[in-house]
């Protein structure tokens, strides 16, 4: 199942993360936050069916000055500056696959929840003008250490945020990521058998480029501390993982998640 990340964390990401975009003072330190959203996403990378998660998130300033944030099942802590260039530790919570709707896919080997560990560098720029913009830029490697998979993800995503009024903030982003022969295999793999039970061909993908992403996002600041906002993340699978028959017969290539949210922000 794609990481829920993209159910609530990015939006989390979306709404304070970003509240660099706002007419706020860009040269002081972002605000700390904490809230919930909820959002929909299919069942699994790759899959057609449906599901609704809620999903808290919170982003922190220590009084060293490093920067913690958390989004959903997914958090970083940054021993870079606020701005400029950043780096750390990740973990992720990658969600398994397992009594899928699907009556032949769930036919296939279940893939159970795993965590990964790794790291994360890239480079924030903050424009701080009568109209303030932000730009990011992140590469992020992650592996869970054959607990699932062998081999790693390595993904590069991209922002950017703009205000429109004084309240109102959009955004927008683009990505890509890469994973190993063995990702591929537990994820997109069909065994003989798996094939035999299913009835789907035998599969064995190899490593190569997984996902092309985007996202579009909007953000309204309810008040000093409040902000809400929707947003909508699309993801199209490519390579081995989107020939896969998991994906060709029974799902799609194209995903799409969106989502809403509420956070409280506090310095």
């Amino acid at each position: 199942m794609k990481a829920c990340k993209v159910v609530a964390g990015l939006f989390f990401e979306f709404v304070v993360g970003s509240a660099c975009a706002s007419p706020i003072d860009l040269s002081n330190a972002l605000p700390n936050f904490f809230g919930a959203g909820i959002g929909s996403t299919t069942e699994y990378a790759g899959g057609k069916d449906r599901i609704v998660g809620v999903l808290p998130g919170m982003r922190y300033v220590t009084n060293g000055g490093q920067l913690f944030e958390w989004y959903g099942t997914y958090a970083q802590y940054n021993f870079g500056g606020l701005s400029g260039f950043q780096w750390g530790p990740a973990l992720a919570l990658r969600l398994g696959r397992r009594n899928v709707d699907d009556p032949v896919v769930s036919q296939i080997h279940n893939v159970p929840t795993t965590l990964e560990g790794g790291g994360f560098v890239g480079y924030e720029y903050s424009h701080v003008s009568d109209v303030p913009y932000r730009l990011r830029g992140e590469v992020t490697v992650v592996t869970n250490a054959g607990s699932v998979y062998t081999g790693a993800r390595v993904s590069l995503n991209t922002s950017a945020w703009f205000p429109l009024h004084a309240r109102v903030f959009v955004g927008g982003g683009a990505g890509a990521t890469w994973v190993s022969g063995g990702f591929n295999e537990t994820y997109y793999g069909v065994t003989p058998e798996d094939a035999q039970k299913s009835g789907l061909p035998v599969f064995n993908p190899g490593s190569g480029f997984n996902q092309i992403t985007g996202w579009i996002a909007g953000i309204y600041q309810l008040s000093t501390s409040w902000y809400a906002g929707a947003m909508v993340y699309y993801q199209r699978l490519v390579g081995e993982s989107a020939s896969s028959p998991i994906v060709t017969q029974r799902g799609t290539r194209n995903q799409l998640t969106y989502g809403v949210g509420l956070a409280y922000a506090f310095r």
